[in-house]
């Protein structure tokens, strides 16, 4: 029998053509959030015909699926999202092109579209690893799973629904976000908050007889972009704190009419020492001070994520002192060609969720975090087919052999 490496590459080459065409179906399948079900349809279908155990698409638009074990392994859970968002000003951003990759300032073959590093690359390498697993012969002790989940980009619904509704957990669980082939432990937190100001409104062939809000949300935002950002704390495992405004709407909304509310809308992204309750804190000192210089300014903060509940840090880390299944990722990686670094994603991922279970949680996925929700969104085949390679022999490692 040929050694576990070698079979794994020589199946990857064998399939090579086929499994660029299963992930240009995947992109070619629309699944904005909350429109998941045909694609999770297709991809149970494949793991019925690729030889998993068990598989299914839930009304959600999750799919499940399991490559069953002997016995007395650890079982190991792959996690991948499926819904992507908007494709914007992507040009045919359905079409699971195969392109040179110079036009994205990269080398080789990539296949461009919606979610192609988003996720769906990571996601047909999960499912391509369970058919590897079964063509190749590798008989695991415990089992391996498949979710590849839906509304993932709109809070992780998908996700929570497997975890609750079907139990349907592991040992260990991996992320397939992007990571550009290195090791991710964790990701910092998120949060949102909306600030309303308030003004009166008139009509607008009269300004001087109302009270602008917009132009009052205008002279907070500039205190926020020159006061608050700037002195964001930083943290040696999750990086920097980032803040961005991200929408601003008006009330009443019409073209006649000076504006009696505006509300902006904030995207945090925290670390452990800038909780929730302390974002809220600094925007009320800034509004209070803005209401002494400014007797018309009038403004609130609507905590949308300390109302929800959320914890005051949602994100995680997957300490490597303390989860030997870090180091051995790592060796299982390192076996097929890997050098990979250890970091930390910049973006929020479903892995919260099941290291706040007490799961250890790592993430090893094709693609850059760069090209994610933009116009070139691509992924690098050479990527995709090593991934492939990586999670049938990280799978072989964490489950165990016969």
């Amino acid at each position: 029998m040929k050694p576990l490496r070698a079979a794994i590459d020589d199946w990857v080459v064998k399939k090579k053509t086929n499994l660029i065409e299963l992930l240009q179906e995947l992109i070619k399948t629309p699944s904005p959030s909350g429109q998941e079900k045909a694609c999770a349809e297709k991809i149970a279908d494949f793991m019925r015909k690729s030889g998993f155990s068990s598989s299914k698409a839930d009304q959600i638009g999750d799919a499940m699926g399991v490559v069953k074990g002997s016995g007395g392994g650890r079982s190991l859970l792959m996690n991948g999202h499926i819904d992507h968002v908007p494709p914007g000003d992507m040009i045919e951003p359905y079409s699971g092109k195969l392109m040179d990759g110079s036009i994205f300032g990269v080398y080789g073959d990539v296949v461009y579209g919606r979610a192609a590093s988003d996720m769906k690359a990571s996601v047909a390498a999960m499912i391509a690893t369970g058919a590897a697993l079964n063509d190749i012969g590798i008989e695991l002790k415990g089992d391996f799973k498949v979710a590849a989940v839906a509304q993932e980009e709109t809070g992780g619904a998908g996700t929570i629904s497997t975890i609750e509704r079907d139990q349907f957990l592991a040992d260990v669980v991996l992320i397939g976000e992007a990571t550009n082939m290195d090791l991710a432990l964790g990701h910092r937190g998120s949060m949102k908050m909306s600030v309303v100001v308030r003004g009166r409104s008139c009509h607008a062939s009269a300004p001087e007889r109302g009270i602008n809000a917009l132009y009052k949300a205008q002279d907070l935002i500039t205190r926020v972009r020159n006061e608050l950002i700037p002195n964001l704390p930083s943290d040696a495992l999750f990086g920097r704190t980032s803040l961005a405004i991200t929408q601003i709407e008006v009330k009443p909304g019409t073209l006649n009419v000076v504006p009696e509310e505006c509300r902006f809308y904030i995207d945090c992204r925290n670390v452990p020492d800038y909780p929730v309750e302390k974002l809220y804190h600094d925007l009320g000192s800034l509004i209070k001070d803005q209401s002494l210089k400014d007797p018309d300014f009038k403004a609130f903060v609507i905590p949308s994520t300390l109302i929800s509940g959320h914890r005051s840090f949602t994100g995680f880390y997957t300490n490597p002192d303390q989860n030997p299944v870090v180091g051995e990722v790592e060796s299982a990686l390192v076996s097929v060609g890997f050098k990979p670094v250890r970091k930390t994603w910049t973006l929020a991922t479903d892995g919260r969720f099941y290291n706040w279970l007490g799961l250890p949680v790592i993430g090893f996925g094709p693609g850059e975090e760069r090209f994610a929700h933009t116009s070139k969104d691509h992924v690098r085949v050479e990527d995709y087919l090593n991934t492939i390679k990586a999670y049938t022999t990280i799978a072989a490692k964490v489950c165990g052999t016969k």
